[in-house]
């Protein structure tokens, strides 16, 4: 790993970055994303709208931001989650605070009460989707792993990540890729355990488990960023984010 410049160390300072998402090969979203790790803790934001063609018949901005802390022993300890704009036609938001280790969901528009509901049992210990992301960052940047378990909670879906690696590997390219040659690869199984729409004939698909890998890239001035994600929706099918820049503030 010492010839990738990727032996354990942790992120340093801001990073401002760019992602393009792409669907079934087509670039269908714009993201940006702005983040802070420090030994202590974390905060960060995400803005996310349509691109290209689908622009013309998509309305959609949706802005979110976290909140949270490391433990001294390496856990991620979200304090809050916050996610507002409008998808899906409607004005959405949800609001997630967390105490002792336990979310509580303050706000909810609209209200989602087509689904399953969650057991109250289920919460603890669960983080939010950004919070997830942190503490792979983290754990790889501090313990060169990315090995283990996270339950996510976004709200309305419960679902289990199980994170292993990291490989070195090639960034594949196609996309306009910031970034070429070899970076870390952590590799992933989701699926989707709770919160699920009632009597939907999605249910089996969603609940199955989807495959997915993230890249990493120590970049100077930025440490340990993430450049690229490839996942399998049950839905929507292949999935990629690709990083299109990255800048120190």
């Amino acid at each position: 790993m010492a010839g990738l410049g990727c032996s354990p160390a942790r992120a340093e300072g801001q990073v401002n970055a760019a992602y393009a998402v792409y669907l079934k090969g087509f670039h269908v979203l714009n993201a940006q994303a702005s983040y802070q790790l420090q030994p202590w803790g974390y905060g960060g934001s995400t803005q996310i709208k349509p691109a290209g063609l689908i622009s013309w018949f998509v309305t959609m901005d949706v802005t979110s931001r976290v909140e949270g802390k490391f433990t001294p022993d390496g856990n991620v300890q979200p304090v809050l989650f916050d996610s507002g704009g409008i998808s899906r036609g409607k004005h959405r938001h949800v609001r997630l605070e967390f105490s002792n280790d336990t979310p509580k969901v303050t706000d909810l528009q609209p209200a989602e009460t087509d689904r399953e509901p969650i057991p109250d049992s289920s919460l603890p210990h669960t983080v939010d989707t950004l919070s997830g992301m942190a503490h792979l960052l983290h754990a790889l940047a501090t313990t060169g792993k990315c090995d283990g378990t996270q339950i996510i909670f976004d709200g309305i879906r419960l679902s289990e990540m199980v994170v292993h690696g990291p490989t070195a590997a090639d960034i594949p390219q196609g996309q306009d890729e910031a970034y070429s040659g070899q970076a870390l690869r952590c590799d992933f199984i989701g699926r989707q355990l709770a919160g699920f729409v009632k009597d939907s004939p999605n249910r089996a698909k969603l609940a199955s488990p989807q495959p997915g890998s993230v890249w990493f890239k120590k970049i100077d001035g930025l440490g340990l960023v993430p450049i690229r994600i490839e996942f399998n929706h049950p839905k929507l099918g292949r999935v990629m984010v690709v990083m299109q820049h990255a800048v120190a503030p």
